[in-house]
């Protein structure tokens, strides 16, 4: 039982961290609840290497977002909305060249989806 409290509020900072960017919580319940996207989350908070640390919520919605804009499972307009959140995360995390690169596997991989998503969606 305290496993499922830990996953709720878990979710709930993940939630609140993409609300903080983008205030329509209908829209944060749509992407954060995806099931694929859930899924992964429970696993990323056991194993992730960041996990624990106070920048894991940021780099946990830029996943979030990142598989969100590829979800046949929401309509192009929000996941172009995931795309354009996803762009100003990754645009914030280029401004610190040492967290960038600290990151390095992460933003790389998040970037080409978002340089893909831009190509097909023109």
């Amino acid at each position: 039982m305290f496993e499922a409290i830990k996953l709720r509020m878990y979710f709930a900072k993940i939630q609140a961290e993409l609300k903080a960017q983008y205030n329509d919580q209908a829209f944060v319940n749509r992407v954060c609840q995806l099931p694929n996207i859930m899924e992964q989350l429970d696993e990323i908070r056991t194993k992730a290497y960041y996990k624990g640390q106070k920048i894991a919520p940021f780099l946990n919605v830029c996943f979030v977002l990142g598989e969100a804009m590829e979800s046949d499972l929401l309509t192009l307009e929000d996941r172009a909305i995931c795309a354009g959140l996803l762009a100003q995360r990754l645009e914030k995390a280029s401004s610190d060249p040492h967290f960038r690169l600290r990151h390095i596997m992460i933003f790389g991989d998040l970037e080409n989806k978002v340089s893909d998503w831009a190509a097909k969606n023109a």
